[in-house]
């Protein structure tokens, strides 16, 4: 057991009862164990800590049902529809492009044609034609040109930015390839395909514009955007607990930009459990390519190159380091920047991270409690029985043994368990080991002890003896050497420690859905900054808080443009489309709970009977 789960007598000093020993199969009963006590602050699948000592039993009664319906509200309610609700839909209007501001690529010969009739206004003759002079990225100086007088007129093909001086045009290809998850490259394989120039940016100016016209305002931007979140957040707490202060429920994940443990970037974000609202999120990287391949301390032109050269690499920690570095940076300064405490962390099975909050003692003598990703812990069945095929010395693989097919199905019995009894650990402890008897159970030694009684239960052989019919032929029949080999890894995965962390059945589905937002802008395979990461990072939590409509103008405005309403258009039909895609997924879901809810009404149900 890890050293962070507490110790069964710390347990019972905080008003926690301990879970029963791992059921055998003559066990015929399993008392219910007393995982809440006088104060509903201990109840482990709580996220809302109640001063209850100052409070009358019926005050006690009255907060934990409104936490209660609060909590159930926002289960009941699509993820996306939960943030865009929590969020604000447009606390500062912006003003967007007209019709007049769009762009429209025209074939230069059209110009020829549409001017050929029309007068030169010195001399009177036709003949009038646009040719185009310098260039500055996509921005084309038009000139008007009289076959006898020269050039009489010329224009930019483009405006500047507002408040500066680079072309419209050229910011806003940038900010169009970074939406798409392309880079520099791509703008001039794009705009040499379509035969508008053959270089849409140099490289340098690419970078420069990453540098000075989207990370820097966009940063600025994020911190009142961060700050907005979390008084949403603050907002739903109120609302569990009109004596809330600041200890929330995060769930916490560490993704990178490469597969492996190789990458040299990674990406640590904080996301409130309820809402599902980003807090905080940080970009590390151990590697800084300019450093590597620019002047050298020796050489002549190092100080004036170091003046100039912003330097990409802000950690030393190596890959496999970067997620408990992130999460220390984060959790730290959390008080400062939002005025809460992350107090309960969701995470997956790697006790690295929260082994090391816990050692740097982040909020002092308030503690970090660790809950366990349902999701994650079923995997580690599947991934128990795999390594016990592979490594043991016995036959354990191959027909009427462990399968794959047979492995898939008891991993997914044990995320049933877990799943169903998700609010009291001894009864996830017993189905868990009844799947395991029930598994290994054979004609001449059947042992359904622990499985539900009554004609309703999802065991055969129970259901028979309730009805009065003959028992069954067992299914599988697996020796008894491999039933002994399975024994300890059902003993491992049932254990009190572990289960009292899988309370509450959280899982963090939020994390792996952002991390699949971030890596659509920047993806794994293509070569990446860490510059161009934070950008990306930037728009990724704005889409993933409030939506595209909202990200589209933030990232706008933080470019000294004007909100293009073309864009504004499309963002809000990929929020739309989005909404309804959650909204079918949540009915889907609600309509598979009440079908559940009907089944265990009529019948010991369990899904995935066997």
């Amino acid at each position: 057991t890890s050293s962070a789960v507490p110790s069964e007598s710390a347990m019972q000093r905080d008003g926690v009862s301990s879970v029963p020993a791992v059921p055998t199969a003559s066990t015929s009963a399993i008392a219910a164990p007393s995982l809440a006590s006088v104060t509903v602050r201990n109840d482990a699948s709580s996220t809302v800590r109640l001063k209850t000592h100052f409070l009358t039993p019926e005050e006690i009664e009255a907060a934990e049902a409104q936490r209660n319906a609060v909590k159930n509200k926002l289960g009941a309610t699509p993820a996306t529809l939960r943030k865009f609700q929590a969020m604000s839909p447009d606390p500062a209007p912006a003003t967007a492009t007209t019709e007049d501001e769009v762009f429209c690529l025209v074939q230069m010969c059209v110009f020829g044609h549409l001017l050929s009739k029309t007068l030169c206004q010195r001399c009177l003759s036709t003949g009038l034609t646009i040719q185009q002079g310098t260039q500055f990225g996509l921005a084309t100086k038009l000139e008007l040109v009289c076959p006898h007088c020269g050039i009489i007129a010329n224009s930019w093909s483009s405006p500047r930015q507002n408040a500066g001086n680079a072309f419209e045009v050229n910011i806003r290809a940038i900010m169009a390839m970074k939406q798409i998850g392309k880079g520099q490259t791509a703008i001039n394989d794009f705009w040499a395909a379509m035969n508008v120039s053959h270089r849409g940016l140099h490289h340098k100016t690419y970078q420069e514009h990453l540098k000075k016209t989207f990370r820097g305002p966009e940063t600025q931007r994020m911190e009142s955007f961060y700050s907005e979140s979390a008084a949403a957040v603050k907002k739903v707490y109120q609302g569990m607990d009109a004596g809330f202060t600041r200890d929330i429920t995060v769930v916490y994940d560490g993704t990178w930009h490469k597969r492996g443990h190789t990458s040299h970037i990674g990406v640590g974000a904080v996301i409130e459990y309820h809402t599902g609202l980003i807090l905080d999120a940080v970009v590390l990287s151990n590697q800084c390519l300019g450093c590597q391949t620019g002047p050298k301390p020796e050489d002549s032109e190092y100080s004036s190159w170091r003046e100039q050269h912003i330097c990409q690499k802000n950690t030393d920690a190596k890959s496999g380091r970067m997620e408990v570095e992130a999460a220390l940076i984060l959790f730290t300064r959390s008080l400062t920047k939002h005025n809460l405490r992350y107090t309960t962390i969701v995470s997956d099975g790697d006790s690295a991270t929260y082994s090391a909050l816990v050692k740097e003692n982040v909020y002092g003598l308030v503690p970090v409690v660790k809950e366990e990703c349902l999701n994650h812990v079923q995997k580690r069945m599947g991934a128990a029985l795999r390594n016990l095929v592979q490594k043991s010395d016995k036959a354990l693989g191959g027909k009427g043994r462990l399968t794959k097919a047979l492995i898939d199905k008891l991993t997914d019995y044990y995320g049933w368990a877990l799943r169903n009894n998700s609010n009291d650990a001894a009864a996830m402890q017993r189905a868990v080991m009844a799947s395991y008897h029930h598994i290994t159970s054979t004609d001449a030694e059947p042992h359904h002890d622990l499985c539900p009684e009554g004609a309703g239960s999802w065991c055969r052989h129970k259901a028979a003896e309730a009805n009065g019919l003959p028992q069954p032929r067992h299914r599988y029949n697996l020796p008894g050497y491999v039933a002994e080999a399975m024994l300890p890894v059902y003993q491992r995965l049932s254990e009190p420690s572990l289960l009292q962390r899988c309370l509450g059945a959280k899982t963090q589905n939020a994390s792996e859905s952002f991390h699949s937002v971030l890596w659509s802008l920047m993806p794994k395979e293509q070569h990446a900054s860490l510059i161009a990461v934070e950008t990306a990072l930037n728009d990724a939590v704005m889409r993933y808080n409030a939506g595209n409509q909202r990200a589209t103008k933030e990232i706008s405005l933080s470019a000294g443009l004007t909100p293009g309403h073309l864009a504004i258009h499309r963002a809000v039909e990929k929020d739309a489309l989005r909404m309804g895609k959650a909204e079918k997924r949540g009915q889907a879901k609600t309509e598979r709970r009440q079908r559940n809810k009907a089944c265990k009404d009529t019948a010991n149900y369990s899904a995935g009977s066997f």
